[in-house]
């Protein structure tokens, strides 16, 4: 670096310690649910795939091919859905460590696909997507609520 740049550019520094930090993130006011890493994993997988499947309601919605939608929103994300690790986990599944709120929340969002997977059965799209905005409103719920990390 020229010479002539390395003093105003100290200066610079040292007047204002602002300029020298990176800012400080924003606050995460979600609640921490801490559960150990098996039952955490394992929510994890389940919500990726939960990302995965609103993917594929949302293209067969596009294509109106509302059976499909509801088979998919049923299986991966439905009441049929509940319960597929308890093999895996022997009694330390995710819900046994969440707060009874995050646990309902749980509920309601497959609660909710089942909901959509009835309603999408119709065929009525304005009704299913009606039906996909509660369930992505129940997902968005519980993610502004609580973390795991």
């Amino acid at each position: 670096m020229h010479r002539a740049l390395i003093l105003p550019l100290a200066l610079l520094l040292a007047a204002s310690p602002a300029l020298a930090q990176a800012p400080a993130p924003p606050q995460d006011h979600r609640q921490l649910v801490n559960m150990p890493d098996l039952p955490r994993s394992l929510m994890r997988a389940d919500m990726q795939d939960h990302l995965v499947a609103m993917n594929e309601i949302i293209g067969y919605l596009a294509e109106n091919k509302l059976a499909d939608a509801a088979e998919t929103a049923e299986k991966r994300m439905g009441q049929s859905a509940m319960g597929k690790h308890a093999a895996i986990a022997r009694g330390q599944g995710p819900g046994r460590f969440m707060p009874d709120t995050m646990r309902q929340m749980g509920w309601n969002m497959h609660d909710a696909a089942t909901e959509f997977s009835k309603v999408a059965k119709t065929g009525d799209q304005a009704k299913s997507l009606a039906a996909l905005q509660q369930l992505t409103s129940s997902c968005v719920a519980c993610h502004m609520s609580f973390r795991t990390r």
